[in-house]
């Protein structure tokens, strides 16, 4: 009997022992995984900032294109068209700073012009709202939707349709048969959106004595517009200037490249 107590109680004393050893493992267990968990946000930091670094360089805006990658048939004439994914990305915002430069003397797009008064919208999923356009604005061909409906089946008499690009940096998608390929005497442009422009293209169209004299013209006229004839005034002014803008730009004034591109 006492041969047996004798044994649990070695038995219970190893196990005592052999538990109060173990902690003397731990120290350098925890130390080992403390590292560890130093490391590892280090280490993806890093990776991220690596991935982030990656990711602006894919964010750069678009370089604006200076020649055609390809033809559509408008009409009796073959538009030049910029490459696909810069006109969707260029229909997919407002830059009036872009449209001024590729409405620029010596740029190889397509110009063409309104037929009549059209009311259009922005048929590829960009911010343009529903515009009404006047007859004889001029407007710069982007890219050609095919005629006909969906599942290939082509409509009797339809007409392909063209994303455009105004003067005011916004797209609007119009029928071939609402466009015109012979210049009116007086192309009109969209009216030009002065408080949007960047600082830098502001201070380059001020330049030309012409656009400093109707944009001076224009703070004058409406000030202060509280009755139809100062409306008027004040429609008419901002018409000058912005024809004045036009001018400029169709007459080869510098404009500097925009921070804004699609």
């Amino acid at each position: 009997m006492k041969t047996g107590v004798f044994a649990v109680l070695g038995a219970a004393i190893l196990v005592s022992a052999v538990g109060c050893a173990a902690p003397t493992q731990q120290p350098a267990r925890s130390t080992a995984m403390l590292s560890a968990a130093i490391s590892a946000p280090v280490a993806a930091s890093a990776a991220g900032a690596t991935s982030n670094d990656i990711t602006s360089a894919k964010a750069e805006p678009e370089t604006i294109p200076s020649s055609c990658v390809g033809e559509q048939s408008l009409k009796n004439v073959k538009a030049c068209l910029p490459p696909g994914v810069f006109a969707k990305k260029l229909c997919g915002g407002i830059y009036p700073e872009v449209a001024l430069g590729m409405f620029a003397k010596g740029t190889p797009w397509t110009r063409v012009w309104l037929a009549g008064d059209v009311e259009a919208w922005n048929a590829s999923g960009g911010l343009t709202h529903r515009a009404k356009l006047a007859f004889d604005e001029e407007v710069l061909v982007l890219s050609r939707h095919s005629a006909g409906g969906g599942g290939g089946i082509v409509m009797t008499g339809a007409m392909a349709s063209f994303d455009v690009l105004r003067w005011d940096g916004t797209c609007v998608s119009v029928m071939e048969g609402e466009l015109t390929t012979r210049r009116p005497p007086a192309p009109k442009p969209a009216a030009v959106p002065w408080s949007r422009l960047e600082e830098t293209t502001r201070r380059a169209l001020l330049t030309s004595p012409k656009v400093k004299a109707t944009h001076d013209s224009l703070d004058k006229a409406c000030g202060s517009v509280s009755s139809p004839a100062e409306k008027k005034s004040c429609d008419k002014a901002d018409k000058a200037f912005t024809n004045a803008v036009a001018d400029f730009v169709r007459g080869g004034g510098t404009l500097p490249t925009p921070a804004r591109r699609p």
